[in-house]
């Protein structure tokens, strides 16, 4: 049961890292046919916000996303900061990219980093109570 929660995990995170890309591909393809650099209101309002360079730090952030989601923390606190940074990295890379499609791969972030943390909160305060 313990690696089919793990695997699901990480699968939460990959799948959040694959739409915070999506999302910066689609904040670069919308932003460059725009003509708009850095990080403007997408022109026909769907997107919220919209770059080259916001996309690129999207695809960039996701990207980070999808290499943390397949290695897996070992110690009980290395997966409380991994889950906290995919948190992190999720709301930022949402932010960076188009948040309409941004919004369920933070989403997937948000509940894949809150889930990882609380297994190693739990993994910590069992090997506390066992010695």
């Amino acid at each position: 049961m313990g690696h089919r929660m793990r695997l699901r995990c990480e699968r939460v995170a990959l799948y959040g890292g694959i739409l915070i890309v999506a999302s910066g591909l689609v904040s670069l393809w919308v932003g460059g046919r725009a003509g708009y650099m850095l990080y403007e209101p997408d022109p026909g309002g769907v997107f919220g916000h919209v770059g080259v360079w916001a996309g690129v730090t999207a695809v960039v952030i996701g990207s980070a996303i999808i290499w943390i989601a397949r290695h897996e923390p070992v110690t009980p606190i290395a997966k409380v900061v991994v889950g906290l940074l995919t948190v992190v990295l999720g709301h930022l890379g949402a932010i960076a990219g188009a948040l309409l499609v941004g919004t369920a791969g933070v989403l997937l972030c948000y509940v894949a980093g809150i889930w990882l943390a609380v297994r190693g909160v739990s993994e910590w305060r069992r090997q506390k109570r066992a010695g």
